[in-house]
Order: C-alpha cells, then sequence, then structure tokens
C-alpha cells in the first residue's frame, strides 16, 4: 500500500510525526482489508509502534508491541526472526520505560536465539548483547554486565569499528 510506504519514508527521513497518521490510517486499513492476524497488519502495527516509542510514546506503543509478539509466537513460532525483532522491541520499550524486570527475560532470550540462529559476530546478535548490556546495567547487575561486556568489546572492535558509539561505551564501561 502506498500509504504505508510514504509513512515509512517519513519514518526513514527523521519525521516520525508525519508518519504517525499516515501508519495509523494504513494500519486501519490493513485490519479491513486483510484482517487482525495478517502477517502485513501485523509489520503495520509494529512500524506504528516504533513510531510512537520515536516520539515519546512508549505507552501507547506497549499495546501494539504486547499484541505483534503475541500473534508472531503463535503464527511463525518463537525463533522465527520476525518474533525476535518484535520480542526485542518490546524489550526496549520496556527498558525505556523504566521496566527493566520485564525487559531482562526478554532481552536474554532474543541474545540467545539470535546467537544460535545467526551467530555471535552478526549485527542483529550484536544488537541484541547491546541491549542485554542496557538492561543488565539498568538494573544494575555488575558482575553479569562485566561478563558480557569483555565478549562484547572485541565483537563490537571488529564489527562496528573502534569509534562506534556502542564500542566506546563498552569499552568506558570496562575501564570503570
Amino acid at each position: 500500500m502506498a500509504m504505508n510506504n510514504l509513512a515509512n519514508s517519513h519514518f526513514s527521513l527523521g519525521r516520525p510525526q508525519e508518519a504517525l497518521p499516515l501508519q495509523e490510517e494504513a494500519l486501519e486499513k490493513w485490519r479491513r482489508l486483510l484482517g487482525p492476524d495478517h502477517f502485513n497488519t501485523l509489520m503495520a502495527m509494529m512500524n506504528l509502534a516504533n513510531s510512537y516509542r520515536s516520539v515519546g510514546r512508549g505507552q501507547d506503543a506497549l499495546p501494539l508491541q504486547e499484541e505483534v509478539l503475541w500473534k508472531l509466537r503463535q503464527f511463525l513460532g518463537p525463533d522465527h526472526i520476525n518474533t525476535l525483532m518484535a520480542m526485542n522491541n518490546l524489550a526496549n520499550n520496556y527498558r525505556s520505560l523504566g521496566r527493566g524486570q520485564e525487559a531482562l527475560p526478554m532481552a536474554e532470550e532474543v541474545f540467545e536465539k539470535r546467537k544460535k540462529l545467526l551467530g555471535l559476530d552478526h549485527r542483529e546478535t550484536l544488537d541484541a548483547m547491546y541491549n542485554l548490556l542496557l538492561s543488565f546495567e539498568q538494573l544494575a547487575m555488575k558482575q553479569e554486565l562485566m561478563a558480557l561486556a569483555k565478549v562484547a568489546l572485541p565483537l563490537h572492535e571488529q564489527v562496528y569499528g573502534i569509534d562506534h558509539q556502542r564500542t566506546v561505551w563498552i569499552r568506558r564501561y570496562l575501564k570503570r
């Protein structure tokens, strides 16, 4: 649908406020045309939730993210890459809303499954590893954070480079 593509373009260009009304309308159309459980409807929900988060409306994103994750688990299974992406999004939102205890098991699961499916040095696995580091930090789990940071630093240096913001954050944490 052209409206969804236009909304995604606005979002990609850093204009989520312009994307929101288009995404909301596109989601309603997908629901009417394809039904609430169709993959395209679920992806439209995920996109809208991401836009809500990017404009500081994480609370509005939660019900969408929870529904998407539940349905993707049912339809695609718990190990599918799209299910893991939805779980990662929800975990990040929980963490950003100060709900670290809810985020942690999801962040751990995403990391472990991506590591198994994609390998330890895959960018999506490293994203999950970094998100897990942030969860450990939020919950003051210093031993777990230090142990994972020691594994993460050389991988991040190799894949992202020594000056990447994540690599720098991990290196600074290890120097504390």
